[in-house]
């Protein structure tokens, strides 16, 4: 529950700055870089990927790139994160981590910012242990946030009471009722008014990155058209089959006698659409994935990868529209496969890639316009780092 309403970052768009620049050991895989496949039911488009994977560091993870550092923190400027990845030692951190311009940065604050990233990256899959490292980049972030919300009160950027409650409703939302609202700020040691107070503050820096940034940035099509053609032996979209499915399922802890009766209705399923019965009715009639049942089996385009070795050696065993594969075992029971289509390997022209090249090309030059503007204001003010 706390990660719906304690984290400072929730909301930022230097938030996910930090997600994208804590460590060279943290590079993006291929899977979750901006090349994208979708697994679309029959009758509609497949999203094609649009940015290869050896651009995925440069686009995705810009400040892993030997020039650049965390975004509170330029090159060169004091308060980089130093390279150590030794282990922080918690109880030696004092109270007060920093100051920017004399307000303080508490320890509870970069506690509560370093297990959101581990958390955070954790979902995407990837572990982070609590380095010295880790704690000097979360404290950069922290720092940068500061900075940009000083300097939007200083320019009248303030969100309004109704844009705070907007927000205070949104996560009170996320709640099934009143009780359970109460509960999770009590685990989170914060307060109502606490959380309206954090609100605002990152509603003041959303509305600074909006307005003074991110307004001002804009990516020519020539600019997408030239990333493209410099990587268009990367623009692949691999082989997919189109496949229905019938499943029986088996849960894992299900007796020998639990499996051998899924099985035998596996093998009659089988033996009816061998017989000539439709597929996609028997699937309709006899199967139990409940998200492909009522459309006949369908489970949309598959590519390898994406399901497990016993269900992707079936489907791409099979040759031609309309085969079926024999009785598969797989982890969650014994399927039937049906080949609908194959669709080839092939490059994805610009128009369908164009739009979300566009895109990560200008969040990374927001990204590089907000770590420049935190290291201009950083040189001009006072900043104290205290670990």
């Amino acid at each position: 529950m706390l990660k719906k309403i304690s984290p400072r970052l929730t909301l930022l768009s230097v938030g996910l700055a930090l997600l994208l620049s804590l460590s060279a050991g943290c590079k993006p895989k291929a899977e979750e870089s901006v090349m994208k496949t979708d697994n679309t039911a029959a009758g509609q488009t497949a999203t094609p990927p649009a940015v290869p994977n050896s651009a995925s560091k440069e686009i995705l993870n810009p400040a892993a790139a030997p020039d650049a550092a965390a975004p509170g923190a330029l090159p060169g400027q004091p308060g980089a994160s130093p390279a150590n990845n030794t282990p922080m030692a918690v109880d030696k951190i004092p109270a007060v981590v920093a100051k920017v311009n004399g307000q303080a940065i508490k320890k509870d604050d970069l506690l509560k910012g370093v297990q959101m990233v581990q958390m955070r990256l954790s979902q995407m899959g990837r572990q982070v242990a609590p380095s010295a490292n880790l704690y000097h980049d979360v404290l950069n972030e922290l720092i940068t946030i500061r900075l940009l919300q000083q300097d939007a009160k200083a320019q009248g950027l303030t969100p309004s009471d109704q844009e705070v409650q907007q927000i205070v409703a949104a996560n009170k939302s996320q709640f099934p009722n009143e009780d359970a609202y109460k509960k999770a700020l009590q685990q989170a040691g914060i307060s109502e008014a606490t959380l309206r107070e954090q609100a605002r503050e990152q509603l003041s820096v959303k509305k600074y990155v909006d307005t003074r940034i991110a307004s001002t940035v804009n990516v020519t099509d020539q600019a997408a058209k030239d990333f493209y053609e410099k990587n268009k032996a990367q623009m692949q979209m691999p082989e997919r089959r189109h496949l229905r499915l019938i499943l029986l399922q088996v849960a894992q802890n299900a007796s020998p006698a639990d499996k051998e009766k899924a099985k035998q209705k596996a093998e009659a399923a089988l033996k009816r659409v061998q017989g000539g019965e439709d597929f996609a009715k028997v699937a309709g009639e006899v199967s139990e994935e409940p998200g492909s049942k009522a459309r006949g089996g369908d489970v949309g385009f598959v590519a390898h990868g994406q399901a497990p070795p016993q269900f992707e050696a079936a489907a791409f065993a099979l040759k031609k529209p309309n085969d079926i594969s024999g009785v598969v075992e797989s982890p969650y029971g014994y399927q039937i496969l049906q080949l609908v289509e194959v669709q080839p390997a092939s490059t994805v022209p610009f128009e369908q890639a164009k739009g979300r090249i566009t895109e990560v090309l200008r969040q990374q030059e927001i990204q590089k316009q907000v770590a420049a503007k935190a290291g201009q204001l950083r040189q001009k003010g006072k900043v104290e780092v205290f670990i």
